[in-house]
């Protein structure tokens, strides 16, 4: 509904059915109605959308691996809930041989996929985030995207942004790097584990 006017001498207002969205008490109803009046956008991608995704197959381009700081040796693994498809980030521990440790934090490069001002892009604004409820999850990506080229799969190399750093034992930050990366991870692990 979309109240036209409220009058101050009234204890209801006037307005007009903008959408009939089905029967009070159907839980796929009310989820949809939820998620109008809080302006998330539930509709499926529109043609111009996926006209700016990749053509599948897509394998990473010899430019980024000559740019990029290879990390596909570096044991890097994730950790989400069991039922996780959109796998965005990654971590990484390794003791170094003087006893430190160097640590990664390694987070999918959708920016590589995502150019500015596409209606990818501007659709992604809109959407702003990805929304999980009980029952389904709404996308602010394109499956493709979400799911295969920017989740961190096991055993399936992938671009990302990474933050590497190297401490003491005693968690004393001694450098510092950020970066475009090509990363492997290794293995899925769920919060479960």
């Amino acid at each position: 509904a979309c109240i036209k006017r409220w009058p101050i001498t009234s204890l209801h207002p006037f307005g007009t059915l903008v959408n009939q969205l089905g029967e009070i008490g159907n839980v796929e109803v009310e989820t949809e109605a939820l998620l109008k009046d809080n302006n998330v956008s539930s509709e499926e991608f529109s043609e111009n959308i996926t006209k700016c995704l990749p053509v599948i197959p897509w394998t990473i381009p010899e430019k980024e691996i000559e740019t990029r700081r290879d990390l596909r040796s570096t044991r890097i693994f994730t950790i989400d809930p069991n039922t996780a498809k959109d796998i965005d980030d990654a971590v990484s521990c390794t003791r170094l041989p003087d006893g430190n440790y160097e640590i990664g934090v390694h987070i999918a490069d959708v920016s590589y996929f995502v150019k500015p001002n596409t209606a990818l892009d501007r659709d992604a604004r809109k959407r702003a985030t990805t929304v999980y409820l009980v029952q389904k999850v709404v996308p602010m990506l394109p499956g493709l995207l979400s799911e295969e080229l920017c989740s961190l799969n096991p055993g399936v190399d992938r671009l990302a942004f990474s933050v590497i750093w190297k401490m003491t034992p005693e968690g004393k930050n001694m450098e510092t790097w950020f970066g475009r990366t090509i990363i492997r991870s290794c293995t899925k692990l769920s919060y479960e584990q």
